[in-house]
């Protein structure tokens, strides 16, 4: 099943063009999300097939922690309307 959801990252430079953060989730296996960045917040938004919504976002979340050392995701919000309220997350 496909999940939607965003995970909001700090600690990694995601859209500026001179950056090789993109480059490296990609490589980690992020290619199916779109990086975005609104106010100094940074999003991955990801369309993840997996089993479980706890497996997708498990998953991006390994991806990006691991591919980029200095990263952490913050906090996650699960867009495919099963629920509204953004899910904390603790490093």
């Amino acid at each position: 099943m496909i999940y939607s959801f965003a995970v909001v990252i700090e600690g990694a430079d995601l859209t500026s063009p001179d950056s090789s953060d993109a480059d490296a989730l990609y490589a980690a296996g992020c290619d199916d999300a779109l990086l975005t960045s609104s106010d100094g917040t940074q999003r991955a938004v990801f369309d993840r097939n997996a089993p479980s919504f706890a497996a997708a976002v498990a998953s991006a979340i390994t991806a990006i922690e691991s591919s980029i050392p200095a990263a952490r995701v913050v906090a996650v919000e699960r867009l495919d309307g099963a629920s509204a309220a953004p899910l904390p997350h603790s490093a």
